[in-house]
């Protein structure tokens, strides 16, 4: 997931809205396949895969609205002959999210880990 919203960063620096959006999309497809259930990791659709996440607690409600806003996005990055461009305010936001989406999900929880002791900082998070 974080090499996907690096390329994506990457992509915003010269200013290829569309294409950090496709790469925005592409981290939360990578979130969908390692902290969703095996029933929103076998979906098809990553709209689809969300809402089992949403319904099944994997994905915390507040986040919800915007995973759902960053995949039409997405699409939109992914599907320019069927949608309007991503605007650099839109890119710029999709990367907001996917960044706090890597901080709530992944280095929250090893951080508390962490300072309960029982995660020490040269072990990887299982």
């Amino acid at each position: 997931m974080a090499s996907a919203y690096d390329e994506g960063m990457k992509c915003l620096g010269i200013q290829a809205n569309r294409a950090a959006a496709v790469m925005f999309g592409s981290s939360l497809s990578l979130f969908v396949k390692d902290k969703g259930s095996e029933k929103a990791r076998a979906e098809r659709h990553l709209k689809s895969a969300l809402k089992h996440m949403k319904a099944e607690g994997d994905l915390h409600k507040s986040l919800w609205e915007w995973a759902d806003h960053l995949n039409q996005l997405g699409n939109e990055g992914a599907h320019p002959e069927d949608y309007d461009d991503v605007t650099g305010e839109e890119a710029q936001g999709l990367g907001k999210f996917v960044r706090h989406l890597i901080r709530h999900e992944y280095e929250m929880p090893a951080q508390l880990l962490r300072d309960q002791g029982l995660l020490k900082d040269d072990e990887p998070e299982e």
